[in-house]
């Protein structure tokens, strides 16, 4: 198997641009520029699209976009009315998809996550040009345990993570056995763009001379912003000049703005604003450009968009210490755990060594090398290869 000259259909959640979405945009434009593919899109969830991401739609090389309604996937193990609704609903949207796709004669189908992994098995199944498809774990996800997941995951021939811990639930919560189960952690998909740092901090209010922390992170539970924010307190006691950014994007559901507000109410409660500053949706290369730390706390991780991101930069990396962050950090001193203590020690540490902000720099820079999507399109080829055997 290649990707030479093939029809292929990405699989998204919807039109928020995360990590898995970057991803999925890099890899279209690879494979239709180098691979000369065509490629489509299919939303699962909803074809709401925020604006950042229609922009990066609008650039890439991906030809049309689908989206036929929220899925209805899911069948329990129960005997109800309801559930044979619910047996009837997914039928109707599976056999739905059939009828409309059918006739662009996809090669191969990529998902992003687990829904659209689980969609994409049925498709495999459904679609009768379909090749190759394969279930996708990107870390921050999580698994329905319903008799169609059960039915895809027991029956497509591959599972691939982006990080050990990815692959585990499927050894330990359905047996999967490990000549089905491929480790692919993700490719560096920001090209690295050097803008006006001063510039920058002079519209965002911070100044010159600040030694700027920064988390870029989505404002979901699993991720550890307010933890950072109690920390950085504590830090800005001893250090005046330390600064804190942390975005994310607000509009990204009830629950981001539930975050974004609770972050906000604390700025002010504890009269941060000269020294916090929260963003919602703002450029994420514009605040890669500003920062002197990354920093990325979490429940739990594959391997993260952002840290590499920051490696692309050359930035120190403060990271709870999730498998997948280790495998990009290696030996760094900055791996943390996720209580107040470890991570004071990281943020002290880095602020007061030149010489630790150097070395990690460099690690840094060079440990990002090996995160190339030419690189993961040829593993991507292997593993394919092997399991369809």
């Amino acid at each position: 198997m290649n990707f030479n000259n093939k029809n292929i259909l990405l699989v998204f959640q919807g039109g928020n641009l995360g990590g898995a979405e970057r991803q999925g945009f890099g890899l279209a434009r690879f494979l239709a520029q180098k691979k000369n593919c065509k490629v489509d899109l299919l939303f699962v969830y909803s074809n709401k699209q925020s604006q950042e991401f229609k922009e990066v739609l609008e650039t890439s090389p991906i030809n049309r976009t689908f989206f036929f309604g929220e899925p209805y996937v899911f069948f329990k193990r129960e005997i109800s009315i309801k559930n044979l609704k619910r047996l009837k609903w997914s039928a109707q949207y599976l056999l739905n998809l059939r009828k409309e796709l059918i006739q662009y004669k996809y090669h191969t189908i990529i998902p992003f996550q687990n829904t659209p992994s689980k969609v994409a098995y049925y498709l495999y199944k459904l679609l009768p040009t379909v090749k190759f498809a394969f279930w996708h774990q990107l870390g921050l996800d999580i698994l329905k345990y319903d008799i169609f997941e059960h039915i895809a995951v027991n029956n497509i021939p591959c599972i691939i993570g982006n990080a050990e811990n990815c692959l585990e639930v499927f050894r330990s919560d359905y047996k999967i056995k490990d000549n089905r189960l491929n480790l692919l952690p993700q490719y560096l998909s920001l090209e690295k763009e050097i803008k006006d740092k001063e510039a920058i901090r002079q519209s965002l209010k911070i100044p010159q001379n600040s030694f700027v922390f920064g988390m870029v992170a989505h404002f979901t539970s699993f991720k550890y912003h307010m933890l950072l924010l109690n920390v950085f307190k504590l830090i800005q006691h001893q250090y005046p000049n330390a600064h804190l950014v942390l975005m994310g994007n607000k509009r990204h559901g009830t629950k981001a703005m539930e975050i974004y507000n609770s972050l906000s109410k604390e700025i002010k409660k504890d009269s941060l604003q000269q020294k916090v500053t929260l963003l919602s949706n703002k450029s994420v290369v514009d605040v890669l450009n500003i920062l002197d730390v990354g920093v990325l706390l979490s429940l739990i991780e594959g391997t993260p968009n952002v840290v590499m991101e920051y490696m692309l930069y050359g930035l120190p990396v403060i990271c709870s210490n999730h498998p997948g962050c280790v495998s990009l950090l290696k030996d760094s001193e900055l791996l943390v755990e996720n209580n107040e203590q470890d991570i004071f020690r990281a943020m002290k540490m880095v602020l007061t060594s030149k010489s630790l902000r150097e070395k990690e720099s460099r690690n840094n820079l060079e440990n990002i090398k090996n995160y190339n999507v030419e690189s993961y399109v040829d593993k991507l080829e292997i593993i394919l290869n092997k399991c369809f055997s």
